[in-house]
């Protein structure tokens, strides 16, 4: 049994009712938060607090202050060769550009402090292409700073106005973030134009959906909520009277396809006693002339949102599958390239065989992995994730895999060495986390960060209560002893960043053995009419999770539910 193999056998983090470990990369802390972030730029000030850009400050990342062997300032990120002897450099890590969000607590209410935790945890449980994504909360003298993804390229009004197959694309995405949020047992609560931001001023740029503050969770699914929260002109009319489901979120999905569409809101008046009357007795009209233009199908889908009975709304999954959804042509920068798919083939191939602690540090690094880093990536994903809602099934993943002519068995075992979650889904980062070694060898500053999130008492070393906590309570002692063994090569019971960096480095070798492993499975699945053993083939590769012994006959079945 190779050594991935035995390390690799233990129980998956997060596969119990606890939940997920990717919460826990959200950092909290009650150190000074601009001893590791510089500001750039002040986006916005009030009496409360101020919106601001920061960026890492140089030399901040890996520890540095705590292990005197770490040199600084002389790691590149990610590189992208286009040949042995060309590299590309991408941008390190001190280049990354977040958002701060600060608030000074005695400036604000109990009840604000309240909606920004909410939101805060909130976030920490959602992991999506199209949600904004929080980093670290700091909380130091009196005040909350929150670190979040920088969406700096304005939001729905600043390119206004759009053209239909821009609106389309702009509602799917929308879309696929509701339907994860309700699957999630989330609603938003103030869906609206200034609430979906796009990512970057590239002109192609992905929208995020932002400001969970007024979101509400449940334990279980969605059900009636009676306070009146959100922005009047996409209120629907059962948050007007207070008594009203998720179904409201649809409804504001209605009122900003139609502005999309046309630029102009279907409810509207100055006064607003005109306006809440027009809302409840949904008083629109397509009698502009901007919809002669227009296409039926757009118009059909407004309408089947703004209805007065929410249960004859569409829910966000039937939305989806709308036919002004799913028959608009896919704008050229929304398709991945033949050569991506491919790299990410490979990578996925590769991160099959990797410990369990490198996967841990790759899911770390691909949540803080910018825009720009993940772009191909993301198109990628959802070339994978073809009902659009965020997420990857197993039938999914292996409609994608089976090209790669592998057997069903190993379909089934790659997919859950992507599924570290153990939720039997890929999600958005477990994806990334999976392919991100298809834009090149991730170099070191990368990997200190990774490493200073593991590290989270900042003593130098990632030692066993460090996993333990970034882990959750579900994972075992001896679980977590399993996993410092595969990194712990002096074995001393804890990991220096340079035991750390060589599971990351000896992946330059790994991918020599993936190409020998695919050429001999590829042989097995051509001799499958000749009688030969598949599965005792497919047993011989390791699996990074579990042991080398194959999946038992009813794992399929079981990924299929």
């Amino acid at each position: 049994m190779s050594k991935q193999a035995q390390a690799g056998s233990h129980h998956r983090p997060g596969s119990s009712t606890s939940g997920s470990f990717h919460g826990n990369i959200l950092k909290e802390s009650t150190e000074r938060v601009f001893d590791k972030y510089e500001i750039l730029q002040v986006l916005g000030q009030g009496s409360m607090g101020y919106v601001a850009k920061v960026k890492v400050r140089s030399g901040r990342v890996g520890g540095s202050a705590t292990d005197p062997k770490r040199k600084k300032g002389l790691f590149a990120a990610f590189r992208k060769h286009k040949g042995p002897e060309n590299p590309k450099e991408i941008e390190e890590t001190s280049n990354h550009v977040y958002a701060i969000k600060t608030i000074i607590i005695e400036k604000v209410s109990p009840a604000f402090i309240q909606e920004l935790e909410n939101e805060i945890d909130i976030l920490r449980s959602m992991d999506h292409p199209h949600i904004v994504k929080c980093h670290e909360v700091y909380k130091y003298q009196k005040q909350i700073y929150v670190i979040l993804e920088c969406c700096d390229g304005g939001d729905l009004y600043t390119r206004s106005p759009y053209s239909e197959k821009q609106a389309a694309k702009m509602i799917s995405s929308v879309l696929s973030a509701v339907e994860y949020m309700h699957a999630h047992n989330i609603v938003h609560r103030d869906l609206k134009y200034e609430n979906i931001m796009f990512e970057s001023v590239s002109h192609d740029a992905a929208i995020k959906v932002i400001d969970f503050g007024l979101s509400k969770k449940f334990l279980g699914q969605p059900g009636i909520m009676t306070d009146r929260v959100g922005t009047i002109y996409t209120m629907s009319p059962q948050v007007l009277q207070g008594v009203y489901s998720s179904q409201a979120d649809l409804w504001a999905v209605g009122v900003i396809a139609y502005m999309l569409l046309s630029t102009s809101k279907p409810f509207w008046h100055k006064k607003r006693r005109v306006l809440v009357d027009k809302i409840m007795r949904v008083s629109y009209t397509f009698d502009a002339p901007v919809w002669q233009g227009l296409s039926e199908q757009s118009k059909d889908f407004c309408s089947k949102l703004l209805l007065m009975d929410p249960k004859e709304r569409m829910t966000a999954a039937m939305a989806l599958q709308h036919a002004w959804i799913t028959h608009r042509e896919q704008l050229p920068d929304e398709l991945p390239s033949e050569e991506i798919l491919r790299s990410v083939d490979d990578s996925i191939l590769n991160y099959k065989d990797s410990y369990f602690l490198k996967k841990i540090g790759l899911n770390v690094i691909a949540h803080r992995s910018s825009t720009k880093e993940i772009e191909e990536l993301r198109k990628a994903f959802a070339a994978y994730d073809t009902s659009r809602n965020g997420v990857i099934t197993f039938e999914e993943f292996k409609a994608a895999m089976t090209k790669m002519n592998y057997s069903d068995e190993t379909i089934a075992e790659i997919f859950t060495s992507l599924d570290v979650n153990g939720n039997q889904k890929i999600m958005f980062t477990e994806f990334i986390a999976a392919t991100i070694e298809a834009r090149g060898l991730i170099a070191e500053d990368r990997i200190a960060e990774a490493f200073d999130r593991l590290d989270s008492d900042d003593s130098g070393y990632i030692s066993k209560s460090n996993l333990k906590s970034f882990l959750g309570d579900d994972i075992t002692d001896e679980e977590c002893k399993k996993i410092m063994k595969e990194a712990d090569t002096d074995q001393d019971g804890k990991i220096s960043y340079k035991e750390f960096l060589s599971i990351f480095r000896e992946q330059r070798h790994a991918k020599a053995n993936a190409a020998a492993k695919l050429d001999h499975q590829q042989a097995s699945v051509a001799a499958d009419d000749d009688g030969m053993d598949l599965m005792g083939i497919d047993a011989k590769i390791p699996g990074g999770l579990y042991d080398s012994a194959k999946l038992s006959a009813g794992t399929e079945a079981e990924l299929l539910k």
